[in-house]
């Protein structure tokens, strides 16, 4: 029993060091939750009919939006979770940038696809290779023979 009161009291000493210190961080690193959350809404399109960037629109609906940010940060919600949950209460379109494809993939997938296209349009369309002439050599020597002929009867005149 006695060993277990230390253990606790050591462990109690340590969490109060740790918060002090992530306190002191806190305060040091200047970070300010009001500008955190303005920086979320103006990721964020409001849910009423104006349309305007969460951030800069001051009707009711914005206000209590921004309300809910900052509940939901208060609460320890990651910014991941904050996004989900209002996209989940307000509906896809909330999102100002939804993510896009990283184009790097994107242009991978193409170049691969028009690779694949070039090498089966050749596969198909090629053709045989067929002798253009069946017996050359025969064509050969008829050419001869008429060309000599030619050539004789271009010197007789």
């Amino acid at each position: 029993m006695r060993g277990s009161y230390f253990n606790k009291s050591s462990t109690m000493r340590k969490s109060g060091k740790l918060q002090t210190v992530l306190l002191f961080i806190f305060l040091i690193s200047g970070i300010d939750p009001v500008l955190a959350d303005d920086e979320m809404a103006s990721e964020l399109i409001c849910p009423c009919e104006c349309a305007m960037i969460l951030s800069t629109c001051e009707c009711t609906t914005a206000i209590q939006v921004k309300k809910e940010i900052t509940q939901m940060k208060e609460n320890g919600f990651s910014e991941k979770q904050i996004f989900s949950t209002l996209k989940s209460e307000y509906g896809k379109d909330i999102i100002a940038h939804p993510k896009k494809i990283d184009t790097m993939l994107l242009s991978m997938a193409s170049g691969s696809l028009i690779i694949l296209f070039v090498i089966l349009g050749y596969i198909f369309t090629r053709k045989k290779k067929t002798k253009l002439i069946p017996d050359i050599k025969r064509y050969e020597e008829r050419f001869e023979e008429e060309y000599n002929n030619f050539v004789s009867e271009m010197e007789g005149k």
